[in-house]
């Protein structure tokens, strides 16, 4: 059992030396404004805020925008989500306001836009359109 737990902590160690550091930026008052790692063929960044909350996340494939990118306030609600595949958009992209109110979302596949949506201020489907 201890030379399985060995073996498990060192894989863990493994895995977590496999991000690399490849930048970072402060604001004025010294708090991080952004950072850039690799983790194999990908490269995620994360900015935020001059208070210290997150304000974007994304990463990078072969230069081109992959996997989910999120847009936050500087309160931390959720503003946008949306996913790319090797560049290009994909799935449902959510958009919500400051109040964490449903807006709108938009349907992809392929890089095509298939379907969208609109949403009133109760979060009711105000307006629905097939591209």
């Amino acid at each position: 059992m201890k030379h399985l737990l060995f073996l498990l902590f060192l894989a863990l160690g493994l895995n977590l030396s496999a991000q690399e550091l490849l930048g970072q930026e402060f604001w004025p008052n010294g708090s991080l404004r952004a950072t850039r790692y690799a983790e194999g063929d990908r490269v995620h960044f994360i900015t935020y805020h001059e208070n210290g909350k997150v304000k974007e996340v994304g990463c990078f494939r072969d230069g081109h925008r992959d996997g989910t990118w999120k847009q936050f306030t500087d309160q931390g609600t959720l503003l946008a989500q949306a996913s790319f595949k090797n560049g290009e958009r994909q799935g449902v992209w959510e958009f919500r306001s400051e109040g964490d109110k449903p807006v709108g979302e938009l349907t992809y596949r392929n890089g095509v836009l298939l379907h969208g949506k609109r949403f009133d201020a109760d979060g009711l489907v105000a307006a629905n359109r097939t591209y």
